[in-house]
């Protein structure tokens, strides 16, 4: 696959710059990779046909490096292979009936099911390497002195990205790529300074390779060619992930609500990846609202779910009693079934929904 960007339409006065191609290249003939296999040798006999070349960036599918580590778990360990290998749980959704772990891998990334693959793995699931990079730059240092060229490995892995429906591949390891590049401080093609434009360089040749390789054609891995500066720097894969402080969406709307509620991961439900019916959410919102909590004491007040006027939902929330702890657990019972219900509107609109708030018709005994 050759790509080429057109010539911009210049002045009559400036001549037009000419382009040059980027080309992404199919690694044939690699065959079923297998554990201890020596993945180094496999790919440079691969690649010498290519005639590979100083500035190329050999893109390989993590998951043969898997292969050839033997990073295989039986099927019935998946789960428990995902909970180890999860340095933080992001998020979870039921699909149908299978609850898919969406957690950040010790590399950095936030992946779903932690990366573990069963697709083109007949003998079990596959986990992906503890250290991506130290892989790729062990690929590397072989490459380099097998071919004697000075070519560039990522490592690769198909994954979703926030608010974008589908997949694409992206960069898990990286060893003598430019895998990020700082733009900032020069201009875009009309002489406009660039202040906060970082090019996640790695992710797109990641994403361009895929083009020729992916789980259907048997062909695991790509060298894309002509990418100007690519193997310019060395920059660690670890470095495009945003995590910590760093975070912008580090727990989804209603995990960061039922976190604040002080729900424990044990306690937290699990949300369907499909839409959700209103009556699911807001029983859901009732469960989440009325989980005991610390120090708190049990049965002092609980909330049921009615059908008010105009067949609109109608939550009752009653004390159990005159006391001062039955009528103060009655009211933040209240406020944090309100406090759920927003969460749950978040995603998508709830209907009206009235809250009311039953004490005992006498309060001679309040103490």
């Amino acid at each position: 696959m050759s790509i080429t960007s057109p010539p911009a339409q210049a002045p009559p006065s400036t001549p037009t710059a000419v382009l040059a191609a980027v080309t992404v290249l199919p690694v044939i003939g690699l065959g079923e990779i297998r554990e201890g296999d020596d993945l180094g040798g496999l790919l440079a006999a691969a690649l010498a046909p290519l005639s590979p070349a100083d500035g190329d960036v050999l893109c390989v599918s993590t998951k043969i490096v898997s292969k050839a580590l033997g990073l295989r778990v039986a099927p019935e360990d998946r789960d428990e292979a995902i909970r180890a290998a999860a340095v933080r749980t992001v998020a979870r959704r039921l699909h149908t009936r299978v609850v898919t772990s969406v957690v950040q891998i010790p590399s950095g990334p936030v992946m779903a099911a932690a990366g573990v693959d069963s697709s083109n793995a007949p003998e079990g699931p596959l986990l992906l390497p503890e250290d991506p990079d130290a892989c790729a730059r062990e690929l590397r240092d072989h490459l380099v002195e097998a071919l004697g060229v000075d070519v560039g490995v990522l490592l690769t892995d198909t994954s979703s990205r926030v608010w974008r429906v589908g997949v694409g591949d992206i960069a898990l390891g990286a060893a003598g790529v430019s895998a990020l590049q700082d733009l900032r401080g020069g201009t875009d093609a009309d002489g406009r300074a660039l202040h906060i434009t970082v090019r996640n360089l790695a992710d797109e040749l990641a994403a361009a390779a895929d083009l020729v390789k992916g789980k259907a054609s048997g062909v695991p891995a790509a060298l894309v060619r002509g990418v100007a500066s690519a193997t310019a720097a060395d920059v660690p894969a670890r470095e495009l992930s945003r995590t910590g402080s760093e975070d912008w969406f580090r727990r989804p709307s209603l995990e960061s609500v039922w976190v604040a509620l002080g729900l424990t991961p044990e306690q937290e439900p699990i949300a369907r990846m499909s839409p959700e019916p209103e009556g699911e959410r807001i029983a859901r919102a009732l469960a989440v609202a009325s989980l005991p909590r610390a120090g708190q004491p049990s049965g002092t007040a609980a909330a049921r779910l009615s059908t008010g006027p105009e067949g609109r939902p109608h939550i009752v929330v009653e004390a159990a009693g005159h006391s001062d702890s039955a009528l103060i657990h009655a009211a933040t019972l209240a406020e944090r079934i309100r406090t759920a219900l927003e969460a749950e509107s978040l995603a998508a609109a709830l209907p009206e929904i009235s809250l009311e708030l039953s004490i005992p018709d006498s309060l001679e005994d309040l103490t």
